[in-house]
C-alpha cells in the first residue's frame, strides 16, 4: 500500500520544513509526499528545492520514469528518491524527527503556482497522487510519532475500510517540546460488532473499532465529525464521489465528511490513538468574521448533503467542541 501525503502551503517556510521532516521520519516504507505551494515568496520554494537536492539516486532512466510515472517539480527537475533507511530515536513526551537525509521509499514531489485556496491546492495534490491512500499534513503540523503511517496501513489492510481516522491534539510549541492545548478524542467509547467498551476502564486490549452506518449516520446528525486532518481516504473514493468544493473557503472539509459518511455511506475505521498534532491557530478560528463565515458554510454543507434539521445539527456540532478543552491528556 502506497500513501500519498499532501501538504498545502504558502509563505510558511519554517512550518513546511517541519512537516517535511515529520513525513520523512516515518518508518513506513512507501510514501509519496506532495507539496502544493501557492506561489510563496518567503524562500519556501528554494527550501523545498534544497530538500530535493539532498535526495540521492536521481531517477534518470526513461524506463524508471515510465514505471514510476514521471512527475515534475516547479523547476522541471525529475522526482527524486533515496533508499537508505534510518530509524530515529524516540523520547517520551516528544516527537523526534529524522536528522539524516531521507527514509526508505520516500519521494518528495512539488508544484508551485497560484491557487484559489487551500481546498483547490488539496485537489491539485489528489490529482497528482499515485498512492492508494490519500492523507493530509498541513504545514506547521506534525505526526505524533514515527509509526503513524504504519498504524494506518495496518488498519486499512486488516479491515478493508474506505477510510481510517484517529484522535487529534492541538499543541503549542515545537515538535521537540510542546504543550497540549486541546484534545479532540473522536469517540468516548469504543464500539464493534461484538462489544461496546469504555477504553479507559476496560482491561480488554482493543486497538481499533469499526464505525459503520447506521451508527455513523446517527452521530453525524448529532453534530459529530472525525478530525479532518486525521482522515485518510482511499484515492478511488475521490474518483467516485468527487473532490473538495472550491466555492467553500473554510468548511469544504465538513462538506466532504458529510458527503462520504452520510450521503454515500463509505466504510470507515476508527483507530483510538492520537496520531496528529495540530498547532494552535486554524483558519476557521482566526477571527469572529471567520467563525461566522464557517458557520454559514457549515449550514450550506449540511443542506447540500440532505441533513434534515441543519440548524439543530450545527448547534450540536459547536457544543461538542467544549469538552475538548477540558479533556486534556
Amino acid at each position: 500500500m502506497k500513501f500519498s501525503i499532501i501538504t498545502a502551503t504558502k509563505n510558511n517556510k519554517a512550518g513546511l520544513l517541519r512537516a517535511i521532516e515529520s513525513v520523512r521520519s516515518q518508518t513506513y516504507q512507501n510514501i509519496e509526499h506532495i507539496i502544493v505551494d501557492g506561489g510563496s515568496t518567503d524562500g519556501s520554494i528554494e527550501a523545498i528545492k534544497n530538500e530535493q537536492l539532498k535526495i540521492k539516486n536521481y531517477i534518470t532512466d526513461e524506463s524508471s520514469r515510465t514505471d514510476e510515472r514521471e512527475l515534475k517539480d516547479f523547476s522541471g527537475a525529475s522526482l527524486l528518491r533515496n533508499d537508505k533507511p534510518f530509524d530515529p530515536p524516540q523520547r517520551a513526551g516528544t516527537t523526534q524527527f529524522n536528522k539524516k537525509p531521507f527514509t526508505n521509499h520516500y519521494s518528495l514531489i512539488t508544484i508551485s503556482e497560484a491557487d484559489s485556496g487551500i481546498y483547490d491546492a488539496i485537489n491539485k495534490g489528489i490529482k497528482l497522487a499515485t498512492g492508494d491512500v490519500i492523507g493530509l499534513l498541513h504545514s506547521d503540523d506534525f505526526y505524533a510519532d514515527k509509526e503513524v503511517l504504519t498504524k494506518y496501513a495496518d488498519a486499512f489492510i486488516k479491515n478493508n475500510a474506505d477510510a481510517v481516522y484517529t484522535d487529534l491534539i492541538y499543541v503549542k510549541g515545537l515538535p521537540e517540546n510542546y504543550s497540549i492545548f486541546r484534545y479532540w478524542k473522536t469517540h468516548k467509547t469504543v464500539h464493534s460488532e461484538q462489544l461496546s467498551v469504555n477504553r479507559e476502564q476496560s482491561k480488554v486490549n482493543i486497538k481499533t473499532a469499526d464505525y459503520r452506518s447506521p451508527f455513523a449516520e446517527r452521530l453525524l446528525l448529532n453534530g459529530w465529525m472525525p478530525p479532518h486532518p486525521t482522515l485518510f481516504v482511499k484515492k478511488e473514493i475521490f474518483g467516485k464521489y468527487g473532490l473538495y468544493r472550491t466555492d467553500m473557503k473554510i468548511a469544504a472539509d465538513y462538506d466532504m465528511i458529510l458527503r462520504l459518511f452520510f450521503k454515500h455511506k463509505i466504510t470507515s475505521f476508527y483507530l483510538p490513538e492520537v496520531t496528529y498534532c495540530m498547532t494552535v491557530g486554524g483558519e476557521s478560528n482566526k477571527s469572529i468574521k471567520n467563525i461566522i463565515k464557517k458557520s454559514r458554510e457549515d449550514l450550506k454543507a449540511l443542506r447540500l448533503n440532505n441533513i434534515k434539521f441543519p440548524a439543530y445539527t450545527l448547534v450540536l456540532k459547536n457544543l461538542r467542541k467544549i469538552p475538548q478543552f477540558f479533556n486534556i491528556l
